[in-house]
């Protein structure tokens, strides 16, 4: 029995033994501590991983914070300092310490380009483990800070009606504020004259100057005074050109109130009020302008803006460089008025300098006047601006001699003028030898026969020089109402008193006029505001048409002239400033 108890025990384990391996790798307890070994060497390997690359990252933000800061404080023109120099202060101050620096500085008359990289080594503390011993943050910086340079052209109303309201009292200092804020540019480390500043005042016309006159090329029918008179196929282009004679206005008196109706009131001022400015940088020079101009005639506000345009257009640059030699304009400006499109791209953007127009009017345009240039039928020319007038004067008898074309003849006035009395003659009194011609010169030429190298007694007046004596009230009643009321014929007079002898633009063809110059500078990229100060509805109508946009056009009332002006030198300054 005990045998057979010890076979089945010797039995049942041979069979534990065989069954051992199975159950151990059937079994379960301990996989969880394997399990839990494995993961935390992993989390230890990411998180030693996460550790480097924060290291990474938070040594990358600071190289590239300091460097960003580094490139805008070297692109600055206002520090004198070598760009890489401040870069590498930049990093010395922000305790970066071994690592490597690529500076590259681009720079002109106006702008300061700086480009930077820079790279710095991370030692990893546990990426090692992986092969990884370093790791490279880079940083990449670039700053730019080009100041353009700025041509204005500031078109001022100084038309009767700016005497009303207050207006020439809110602008004259609103004007001023906006030159200070202009020429702030002006006040950089380099001294560069960034900004010049024209001022173009305007009425019923606009006074050219002496300084104007000395450089651009007038007519020489007189030279008393220098108001120009511009075509309408002037105001379809920018350009000025210097060498081009300008038609000066006729040195007339509209008006007369002395009893003899002498020469009193030029229709254009023989002197230097109102002038044009041009090209000037001094604030003082241009405050004091300003501070100069009152309010008075009519207004033409297409004269002022086709000068205004005239001065920013290239074609002006020798009238510049003429003002130049005369020390009446600083040397610095002798590249202006510059190019239309002078930047690298060829593009408004990126132009070196932008050109910018500031008109502003109180009212809407009104009648022109100037003498009127006649033909007769036969394509003569007989007046009334140029050449000779048909008035012969004997010196010896002081008495005068006025050829009546519809007569045929000449009146011939007793002693006095103004008496209806008079006689016809065939020829001027004292005969045609005194006067340097004969009848059939006459006949042919009409007074332009004149020679005065020929005259011994007697001269014809030139039409300039009886405009310039009397007043156009007296010459139609002293030399042509008499032979007028002799003839029956009243054309000389009628036209006169009409005004049809010199009225050349009324308030539609002047508005014309204006959008055709505001056209032409806001097609050739020149920058226009445009202020309608307490204007009516067609003034404002014309200065909306001009504005480059509606955000550059303002409506504006009393001292809200001042706001508008501000505006406008942020606005530019904010053009001129790109960084």
């Amino acid at each position: 029995m005990f045998g057979l108890f010890h076979k089945m025990q010797s039995s049942a384990g041979a069979i534990a033994a065989r069954l051992a391996p199975r159950r151990f790798a059937e079994r379960e307890d301990g996989t969880v501590t394997a399990f839990a070994i494995m993961m935390f060497v992993l989390m230890v390997c990411a998180s030693g991983i996460a550790i480097d690359v924060m290291r990474y990252e938070t040594q990358r933000t600071q190289l590239q914070y300091t460097l960003d800061r580094a490139v805008l404080a070297a692109a600055s023109l206002t520090q004198p300092y070598d760009p890489e120099g401040v870069v590498r202060d930049y990093f010395s101050i922000a305790g970066i310490e071994g690592y490597r620096l690529d500076v590259r500085v681009d720079q002109g008359l106006n702008f300061r380009r700086v480009h930077a990289y820079a790279e710095l080594e991370v030692r990893s503390l546990f990426m090692r483990m992986f092969g990884v011993r370093v790791m490279t943050s880079p940083a990449f910086g670039a700053a730019e800070e080009r100041v353009r340079r700025i041509e204005v052209s500031m078109v001022l109303d100084i038309s009767g009606s700016m005497g009303d309201n207050n207006r020439m009292t809110n602008m004259r200092p609103a004007a001023r504020e906006f030159v200070t804020e202009v020429l702030n540019a002006n006040d950089n480390v380099n001294n560069e004259l960034l900004v010049s500043v024209s001022i173009v005042p305007y009425n019923g016309r606009v006074n050219g100057g002496d300084l104007i006159e000395s450089v651009f090329a007038f007519d020489d029918v007189h030279t008393q005074s220098n108001c120009a008179r511009f075509s309408s196929a002037d105001f379809a282009t920018t350009a000025i050109d210097p060498s081009v004679p300008i038609r000066r206005l006729s040195h007339w008196d509209r008006y007369g109130e002395d009893s003899d109706r002498a020469f009193r009131d030029p229709h254009c001022q023989t002197d230097e009020y109102a002038a044009i400015l041009p090209w000037e940088y001094r604030e003082e020079a241009l405050h004091d302008h300003i501070n100069s101009l009152n309010a008075g005639g009519w207004t033409a506000i297409d004269v002022g803006m086709n000068w205004a345009v005239g001065l920013l257009d290239p074609a002006a640059n020798p009238a510049l460089n003429g003002l130049i030699a005369s020390g009446d304009v600083h040397s610095y400006l002798s590249d202006r008025p510059a190019p239309f499109r002078d930047g690298d791209m060829n593009t408004t953007l990126d132009d070196e300098t932008i050109k910018v127009v500031v008109l502003m009017t109180d009212g809407a345009n009104t009648n022109q006047y100037d003498l009127r240039d006649v033909w007769d039928d036969e394509g003569r020319y007989v007046g009334y601006r140029e050449g000779y007038a048909p008035v012969f004067y004997n010196e010896d008898n002081d008495q005068y001699s006025v050829w009546w074309e519809a007569q045929g003849q000449f009146w011939i006035p007793e002693e006095h003028p103004r008496t209806a009395s008079g006689r016809w003659r065939s020829q001027p009194d004292g005969g045609w030898s005194i006067y340097g011609m004969t009848a059939d010169e006459f006949e042919v030429a009409r007074a332009n026969a004149y020679d005065p190298s020929e005259a011994t007694d007697g001269r014809v007046l030139l039409w300039a020089d009886l405009w310039g004596a009397y007043t156009a009230e007296y010459i139609a009643e002293e030399y042509f109402e008499e032979p007028a009321r002799a003839s029956g014929n009243w054309t000389f007079h009628n036209e006169v008193a009409d005004n049809a002898s010199y009225l050349f633009a009324g308030n539609t063809q002047a508005d014309n006029n204006l959008r055709a110059i505001c056209d032409a500078a806001n097609a050739a990229g020149i920058i226009v505001f445009s202020i309608g100060f307490e204007a009516p509805s067609g003034g404002q109508e014309v200065m909306r048409y001009c504005a480059s946009s509606d955000a550059h056009y303002y409506d504006v009332d009393g001292i809200e002239i001042s706001q508008a002006f501000a505006s406008i030198a942020r606005t530019i300054n904010q053009l001129r400033l790109i960084q």
